[in-house]
């Protein structure tokens, strides 16, 4: 029980009447959009390229890339065993944009490589993450994760889980 009071203005009701008890009844909400199945991935040809984009570093860079668009990138190999720890389906994603070249190792940055061209294609790569009792954390479901074609980074489409990373194709 909520008094009266509070409980309309957490609803945003009338806060004119007395401060008595009221019962909690669910507060309206916008329905969820249903979350689509995968969308299919061509395989690559000749001059594509896959790269990993992480979505703390998009986040934390207020980064934006659209597809028709041409970039220049410095590119490093990709973190494969997290790649294929969430997709369902192995992709082939060699490299990766990575913003904090700083933090990484003398052998890491060896493979730094530039790669120049335009973005043909990019998916939203979401997964649900789940309590691990192995490794005392939540850790992203494996193998459970969903990719959702999209125009640029910022047109989210509707996922589950957490967005995770992108992958994005560009050809030379």
């Amino acid at each position: 029980m909520l008094p009266r009071l509070l409980w309309e203005r957490l609803s945003g009701g009338p806060s004119n009447t007395p401060s008595e008890p009221v019962s909690a009844a669910p507060f309206p909400r916008t329905p969820t959009p249903a979350v689509a199945p995968e969308d299919p991935v061509p395989a690559l040809t000749d001059g594509e390229t896959n790269v990993w984009l992480t979505e703390w570093q998009v986040e934390d860079d207020g980064f934006d890339v659209a597809v028709g668009e041409h970039v220049a990138w410095t590119l490093y190999e990709s973190d494969h065993l997290w790649i294929d720890q969430i997709l369902a389906v192995p992709r082939t994603v060699p490299l990766q944009r990575d913003t904090y070249d700083h933090e990484r190792s003398e052998d890491e940055l060896s493979t730094r490589r530039d790669l120049r061209g335009v973005v043909i294609r990019i998916d939203q790569v979401s997964v649900r993450f789940v309590s691990s009792e192995r490794r005392g954390y939540s850790a992203p479901e494996a193998h459970g994760g969903q990719l959702h074609t999209v125009s640029s980074l910022s047109n989210r489409r509707p996922h589950h889980g957490a967005i995770t990373g992108w992958i994005v194709r560009v050809r030379s």
